[in-house]
């Protein structure tokens, strides 16, 4: 290789090693700052600077210019780190410091977790950095390859890579579980009843710099949609790769509760970040994160919520998780200092593990239950609500929901897109116990938002306890419950299923008051797509797809037109519900197809009847059939003159196109002299009474039962030894107070060598 390519690639590499370890801003710094009283810490914040701002103290990031302005403020303060560009610099191929790993030394132990322990770990990739960093998670669980009836818990670390603390915590519990599971009583009966999820790392690109942020130099825990404001350098809700992929693995699951390990601090930071005013889940949260500090071995350990315990912020992982996916969730900041050295490495993951153990045994108490079809039995995609509480949501695939709650009694609603709602009142939780409560719904042809996806508020100020600021409202049908979104607000809502552009208006947007008030909506294909303008409106008022050009959408946009008043209550559009047109309407029947043919020589069979509930039809020339019967279970049956009759049991869902053969074999017994068995029933149709006459080949146990073919009721006429040879039985139908229904029955002698059926017909009373 020529010696000036040789150079130009070592210089290359200087360049990319020089960069790579230059990812602060010019001249930035750490600051540290205590405060003596409650105006510093709110003079700071109003600076803006990039910080984490705790009740006692705050760590800033500053540049020589932002410097300049805090000591504009009086406010003493220390400088920790003065060159924070060589101080990442400082770690060379280490990346990290001493006695910590580098991102790449956890994805390895991540990856011998999925590899050496299969069936209870599995690893989830969810995307990746621009430097190609993987960003993902493992679960754990007994049938880790099975989405189960099981609380769901996660834990994440490494959302500010300069905290190297949180991601070594994750990791090292992974690895704690996995390796005591099968000998650690308490860890295994965790494992096979719940699913843990263990996202490592968030911020691959921040813990190999020893940043902060990302390599966007955006703050990842800023950059969440949930009352989205721009700080932290985000540029827009969700736009980074790193928080894209964290929530699509939170938006994928129902967790009960979601802790993001942060350090800076020692305290439980929980909703709400943005606003002053409480969530109305905080005693549920408050008695949660009361179990996991009084589980932890920290000398004391406070928790409280975030605005009041720490300061403001927009745009947070824990605002989001609760305000959009009603989990518990939290920042647990496990230690005052950013980088604990030596042997606090592996103190302060000790002082942490019982809590977080404690924490994934209790989210599983409080109401839990599934939520299916009332007639087919399948899962639901449901809502479910707790009094005004933020709705928790059911797994599609399993169908369930579970919801820590402290002990009381609590009224329940269950609503669902295609259900009518449900209400189960007074339903009683104790303390330390799940309290199953199971609901099945009934087919309603409706089609109303599903989750609110993302939000924003302009300019909010926290202290306006009066706004009502429950996002919530805008979900479901209209019910004079609102969400205001703000003077030049929007709201995002998911609607779970597409809205399919139809001739004329294809949604309603409903407002909560009489107040008519201004807007536009946008559609959008996906929740990070582009927003299609679909019109403005006033007041309630239907839009049309087609104005977009887009054939559907499943994401919608209200934007407020910025009228009005900011920072008073019922600020812009009162937002109370949004409505497909266009719903599908419920499918209650089952559409059934099939043929009949002759098992041995594989023809089709015309003329053959085929029975189901209380319809019979003839198949065709071609041996077809068609029914279109209400969902449900059914015994199927096919016949036809000299062929044994076939019966199977059909299990048919509202909607679904099943098909179903029937093959007969040719009745050896009428057509052969070595016939070894009969059956001949008379009358038939019968009313009062059956005379049976059928051949044992072999002395023993009979059982003949009657099983209509309307509802699969079974009578058992007789089970008793009969003599080998031919038998002839009497029944009568008042017998034992049977009192049969008109209709078609199979009659079935099951012997001790083989099994004889036929069709039957009750006719009168």
């Amino acid at each position: 290789m020529p010696k000036y390519i040789l150079l130009f690639l070592a210089s290359i590499l200087v360049f990319s090693a020089s960069a790579q370890r230059t990812p602060w801003r010019a001249g930035e710094m750490e600051v540290k700052v205590s405060f003596t009283n409650p105006d510093q810490a709110h003079r700071i914040a109003a600076l803006e600077f990039k910080s984490d701002i705790y009740k006692s103290h705050a760590c800033l990031y500053l540049t020589p210019v932002e410097l300049q302005k805090l000591k504009d403020t009086d406010i003493p303060y220390t400088i920790s780190i003065p060159d924070l560009n060589a101080w990442s610099a400082s770690f060379g191929t280490a990346l990290v410091p001493p006695g910590y790993y580098s991102f790449n030394q956890i994805k390895a132990i991540a990856d011998s977790l999925a590899t050496y322990f299969p069936d209870i770990c599995k690893k989830v990739i969810y995307g990746y950095t621009p430097q190609l960093k993987e960003l993902a998670a493992l679960k754990i669980s007994d049938n880790v390859n099975v989405d189960e009836n099981e609380a769901e818990i996660l834990f994440d670390g490494g959302i500010h890579g300069n905290e190297v603390g949180a991601s070594q915590n994750v990791i090292q519990f992974a690895r704690d579980l996995c390796l005591a599971y099968g000998t650690d009583t308490y860890i295994t009966d965790l494992v096979n009843n719940r699913e843990i999820w263990l996202y490592y790392c968030v911020n691959p690109y921040g813990r190999d710099n020893m940043t902060r942020e990302n390599g966007n130099q955006v703050d990842i825990n800023r950059d969440y949609g949930y009352i989205w404001g721009g700080e932290g350098g985000s540029i827009g809700p969700f736009s980074q790769p790193e928080t894209k992929a964290l929530r699509d693995c939170q938006y994928s699951n129902q967790f009960v509760s979601y802790t993001n390990y942060h350090s800076g601090d020692e305290i439980i930071s929980y909703p709400w970040s943005y606003r002053y005013s409480p969530t109305p889940d905080n005693a549920h949260i408050m008695a949660l994160a009361h179990i996991y500090s009084v589980n932890s071995d920290y000398p004391s350990l406070p928790y409280g919520q975030g605005s009041q315990v720490m300061y403001l912020i927009q745009g947070s992982t824990k605002d989001f998780n609760y305000g959009c996916l009603g989990s518990v969730a939290w920042s647990m900041e496990i230690s005052l200092d950013k980088q604990p050295a030596g042997p606090n490495i592996q103190y302060y993951y000790n002082i942490n593990k019982p809590a977080m153990l404690a924490l994934i045994e209790h989210a599983g108490y409080g109401i839990e239950g599934t939520v299916t079809d009332a007639v087919t039995g399948m899962p639901v995609n449901a809502s479910v609500w707790v009094g005004n509480n933020y709705p928790t949501y059911t797994d599609g695939e399993a169908g369930d929901y579970h919801k820590y709650m402290v002990a009381g009694t609590y009224n329940l609603r269950f609503t669902a897109n295609g259900y009518q709602p449900l209400a189960i009142e007074n339903v009683n939780v104790n303390s330390l116990q799940s309290t199953i409560t199971d609901a099945q719904l009934q087919p309603l042809s409706s089609h109303y938002g599903y989750r609110v996806s993302r939000s924003r508020i302009p300019n909010f100020s926290a202290q306006n306890p009066g706004d009502e600021g429950y996002s919530a409202a805008c979900l479901g049908a209209p019910d004079q419950v609102n969400y205001s979104i703000g003077k030049g607000g929007y709201i995002m809502v998911d609607m779970q299923n597409p809205v399919i552009d139809k001739d004329g208006p294809d949604i309603e947007i409903h407002e909560g008051d009489l107040t008519q008030e201004g807007y536009a909506v946008y559609a959008l294909t996906d929740m990070d797509g582009f927003w299609n303008y679909i019109g403005s409106g006033m007041g309630s008022a239907q839009f049309d797809l087609a104005t977009g050009g887009i054939p559907e959408a499943q994401f919608f946009v209200l934007l407020d037109d910025n009228d009005g008043t900011a920072n008073v209550n019922d600020a812009g559009f009162d937002f109370d519900a949004i409505e497909n047109l266009h719903p599908a309407i419920p499918d209650t029947l089952a559409h059934l197809t099939g043929k009949v043919f002759d098992y041995f020589t594989g023809l089709p069979l015309a003329g053959a009847k085929v029975y189901l509930a209380d319809t019979m039809l003839v198949t065709d020339t071609a041996g077809y059939y068609s029914l279109d019967p209400l969902r449900g279970s059914y015994i199927a049956c096919a016949e036809m003159d000299n062929y044994n009759s076939k019966c199977d049991t059909l299990q048919l869902a509202p909607g679904i196109k099943s098909n179903h053969d029937f093959y007969l074999d040719f009745n050896v017994g009428l057509k052969r002299e070595n016939s070894v068995e009969t059956l001949v029933v008379n009358p038939n149709p019968f009313s009062g009474e059956l005379n049976i006459h059928f051949r044992n080949e072999k002395a023993g146990k009979v059982q003949i039962n009657l099983t209509s073919l309307a509802n699969g009721g079974s009578v058992l006429l007789t089970d008793k030894i009969f003599p080998a040879g031919d038998s002839d039985f009497k029944w009568l139908a008042t017998e034992n107070n049977t009192n049969l229904s008109p209709g078609i029955y199979l009659l079935s002698i099951q012997t001790e060598v083989g099994r004889q059926i036929c069709k039957v017909i009750k006719i009168g009373f």
